[in-house]
């Protein structure tokens, strides 16, 4: 079974204009979106597209109007990707929210076909990134205001790599040729089990509502660190914030 839990840490490193750090641990979730209906069988606390302690729910991204690994597919526009990957969060009684959820599409070869990143904001704006031609490495224009404390001038850098015993993603922030921001994740693979599950619910509860949380703690300590503000500009589905 390719889904897993990880178990690792978050750090955000700012470098201008002032100097702002933070390292949090994290659980996530591995999905294969094929392994969903098999997951559901075996885990007492989690359904699919109903309610329990733990839930998936397809309506938690993209448009929310299909099976998730469809509408993977179909954004990507890539026909020869067989299998679908997410690195995610789970609805834990029943809320969730997810600044980014990454995905690994590969084809029937087995080869890795592209990423897709997907950005939501707590304004409760969402817009998926398609990376292709970068192998583990790209960079992609920043389409969605996702902090108040940057605007929407420059883009993100990715790199990845592929999920096995540890898994780690990391994003920079370019600004006229200098990085002011990253971002790391890594976690440590765990099986899925109902008795591994049951030990992280412990270890780690409510941890969508956690990351909310400090979402905004860290955001407190930027706006009295006096880093610059920016307002939201509009949002327009399936082309992201517009630029002014």
């Amino acid at each position: 079974m390719r889904s897993a839990l990880y178990i690792g840490s978050l750090t955000h490193s700012r470098r201008t204009p002032t100097k702002h750090v933070f390292r949090y641990p994290l659980l996530t979730w591995l999905l294969d979106l094929d392994e969903l209906p098999e997951l559901e069988r075996r885990l007492k606390l989690l359904s699919v597209n109903g309610r329990n302690v733990v839930s998936f729910h397809d309506r938690d991204h993209f448009d929310g109007d299909k099976p998730l690994k469809r509408a993977v597919i179909e954004f990507a526009g890539d026909p020869e990707i067989e299998q679908v990957l997410v690195l995610t969060q789970l609805r834990v009684l029943g809320f969730v929210f997810n600044p980014v959820s990454f995905y690994w599409c590969y084809r029937r070869d087995g080869s890795l076909a592209c990423m897709v990143a997907e950005l939501n904001n707590t304004f409760g704006e969402r817009h998926p990134e398609l990376l292709r031609g970068g192998g583990l490495a790209y960079e992609h224009e920043k389409h969605l205001h996702v902090s108040p404390f940057f605007g929407l001038d420059g883009s993100y850098e990715y790199a990845f790599s592929e999920p096995g015993g540890q898994v780690w993603a990391r994003m920079h922030v370019k600004e006229a040729g200098a990085r002011p921001f990253t971002a790391i994740l890594h976690g440590r693979r765990r099986e899925l089990t109902n008795a591994s599950l049951n030990v992280m619910l412990l270890r780690f509860p409510l941890m969508p509502m956690r990351v909310v949380w400090l979402i905004h703690w860290q955001a407190l300590r930027l706006w009295l660190k006096r880093v610059p503000f920016h307002r939201k500009p509009a949002f327009v589905p399936g082309e992201g914030s517009v630029r002014q």
